[in-house]
């Protein structure tokens, strides 16, 4: 029982990280798109 535990545990924490990796680019891209989508209403308006 305790080995099913440490898996399971290690496996959330690797889904965690892969999370984090795929997370913080896709938060820069959005970050950058609201960006660009702000600064192109100020200039047109």
């Amino acid at each position: 029982m305790k080995t099913l535990m440490d898996s399971t545990r290690g496996v959330s924490q690797f889904v965690q990280l892969n999370m984090d990796r795929f997370l913080v680019p896709l938060l820069i891209v959005a970050a950058l798109y609201l960006a660009g989508m702000i600064f192109s209403y100020a200039t047109v308006g």
